[in-house]
């Protein structure tokens, strides 16, 4: 009897084989597989659905599964739910079964420019048919196979030998079949776009593609139902709608004004309506001295009035009408923020009516707002923050951490960062209105990050410092869920780097004239970081320490 630790798993199963004449073919053997050789039970195995990637299989063993399958799960020991499909089967180091890591895979080579997301978010997984691209089914070579009396042969449902698989074309050539629809010179301008914005091939056919099913439509206009047939045909639309907007083909987007949309009350009296517009007029800067409000701002505001002016609206037809009392009354039952924003809104209100003379008496004039209890700085401990780069491989997660956490940058700042604030050179970054020099581990950090861009995105024409795969082939920034994969593996976030940064320098340093000058931050921002740094002196417990007699006497 042999130890399994010193035996392989191809031995032991040859060890533990039978050895016998085949009941098919009559050729005596050493091993057996299910009283057939290994030629004739490979002719025997039976044909269906493999139990785990759902293929079409002629492999299958009593196990229900194919031969792909069994060779995955031999390198794949850990089981456990997809990912993607959510079964529980043996699964890869990306956490995917076969199917689903097929899927993907077989995207990828066929140019889908979605193919980085997980199959069953897209349209579903196509089902394949196992073993297509393999090998021609062996027929037995022994001469007494005829003679043995078992001409009979399985049931073969697909043959895979005789399936005509058509060569593949590339994108280009696709791209080609395409562009004769396109209208004259907007293949010419596309290409120009594509190639100043390092677009790949396959990126040119898929927006070929759509241009073309937009002209046989007759209008450029994406509308839901040009959305919808975009879609299914896995087209990049976003390529689509730069193009369109750069060549100006793009129709206006119609504009909503998200003030006008807020000031649709039903059921307002006239007088209380045209007030409301004068207060509106006051807010956009049109009347008065006062600098214009934002729309955010101005719709904010609306939306917190919005229940105290349908209620006032049920038994008063102007605001002059409006108390004290009621205005205390509205926010009796209001908490948090919220009351905050209503308090500051009606304090609005009436101001900007009583200098136009639309109210005789102010009621909201002796209102305060408040202000929420000041949560003091926490920074980060020592060994947190060392372990931020060892847990951060990827380059630009790196330079991110670093921007945040050494020049102390908002989240804003960095996203903002062009290719032409950057000067390795002389060793700066230009932010803002200021110049700030960059130390060696930044420098590095930011020279591997470029060198990376440059390999993975030769052509990109995206003038930010920080790009992604989705904002590679176009002009904008990366989005806000970009950071989100940069601190999904940290303990801690931009924002609380940033913060730590600022706290660490006003404890060195406790000067708010110096943060304001190195980090161009508002000089109240500066002077409470000063003052959490000192609160934090204070509290913490301070070694106890002999006094110097020497200092003492020379004092």
């Amino acid at each position: 009897m042999w130890a399994q630790e010193t035996i392989c798993v191809r031995c032991r199963n040859l060890a533990r084989a039978t050895a016998g004449a085949c009941r098919t073919c009559g050729r005596n053997v050493a091993r057996l597989w299910a009283s057939r050789c290994t030629r004739c039970a490979k002719r025997f195995l039976p044909t269906g659905s493999c139990r785990d990637c759902l293929a079409w299989s002629v492999t299958l063993t009593d196990t229900g599964r194919c031969r792909a399958c069994r060779e995955f799960i031999g390198r794949n020991l850990t089981t456990g739910p997809c990912r993607c499909c959510q079964r529980h089967l043996n699964l890869n180091a990306s956490r995917r079964c076969r199917l689903c890591a097929a899927a993907r895979r077989n995207a990828h080579l066929e140019g889908d420019p979605y193919w980085d997301r997980e199959p069953t978010l897209g349209t579903g997984i196509q089902l394949f048919i196992g073993e297509l691209p393999g090998r021609r089914a062996r027929q037995p070579s022994h001469p007494d196979h005829s003679e043995s009396g078992d001409t009979s042969e399985p049931l073969r449902l697909f043959v895979v030998a005789d399936i005509h698989q058509p060569e593949p074309r590339s994108s280009a050539a696709r791209a080609g079949e395409t562009a004769a629809d396109l209208p004259a010179g907007l293949a010419a301008e596309l290409n120009a776009c594509a190639q100043a914005r390092g677009w790949n091939p396959t990126t040119i056919a898929g927006v070929i593609q759509a241009l073309a099913i937009l002209t046989r439509a007759g209008s450029f206009e994406l509308n839901d139902e040009a959305l919808q047939t975009l879609h299914r045909r896995r087209v990049p639309i976003s390529r689509v709608r730069e193009f369109l907007t750069a060549s100006g083909l793009a129709l206006p987007a119609p504009t909503t004004d998200p003030v006008r949309q807020h000031l649709d009350i039903d059921g307002l009296p006239a007088q209380l309506r045209a007030e409301l517009d004068a207060w509106v007029e006051v807010l956009e800067g049109r009347i008065g001295r006062s600098q214009p409000r934002s729309q955010t701002t101005v719709a904010n505001y609306l939306t917190a009035l919005r229940p105290a002016l349908i209620r006032w609206a049920a038994t008063h037809h102007t605001l002059r009408e409006i108390t004290t009392d009621e205005v205390e009354a509205q926010l009796g039952g209001l908490q948090g923020s919220r009351r905050t924003l209503t308090t500051v809104a009606l304090r609005s209100l009436f101001a900007a009516l009583k200098s136009r003379r639309m109210v005789f008496v102010d009621p909201a004039r002796a209102l305060s707002p408040g202000r929420f209890p000041h949560t003091p700085v926490l920074g980060l401990d020592d060994h947190t923050r060392a372990g931020l780069l060892a847990a951060t491989p990827r380059p630009d997660h790196r330079l991110v951490v670093l921007l945040a956490g050494v020049h102390a940058l908002t989240r804003a700042d960095i996203i903002g960062l062009s290719l032409d604030d950057l000067d390795l050179d002389a060793g700066t970054l230009h932010i803002g209105d200021t110049t700030r020099p960059l130390d060696r581990l930044v420098t590095d950090t930011t020279t591997h990050w470029l060198t990376e861009r440059r390999r993975r995105w030769p052509a990109s024409a995206n003038p930010h410092l920080l790009v992604s795969y989705k904002s590679a082939y176009g002009l904008g920034p990366i989005s806000t869920g970009y950071f989100r994969n940069v601190f999904a593996q940290l303990p801690t976030t931009a924002a609380e780097l940033r913060a730590d940064r600022l706290l660490t320098e006003a404890r060195t340093h406790n000067d708010p004239l110096r943060l304001v000058r190195l980090f161009g931050i508002h000089p109240d921002t500066a002077v409470g970081y000063c003052t959490d740094a000192n609160l934090d002196h204070i509290h913490s417990p301070q070694p106890h320490r002999e006094p110097d007699h020497n200092l003492t006497r020379r004092s």
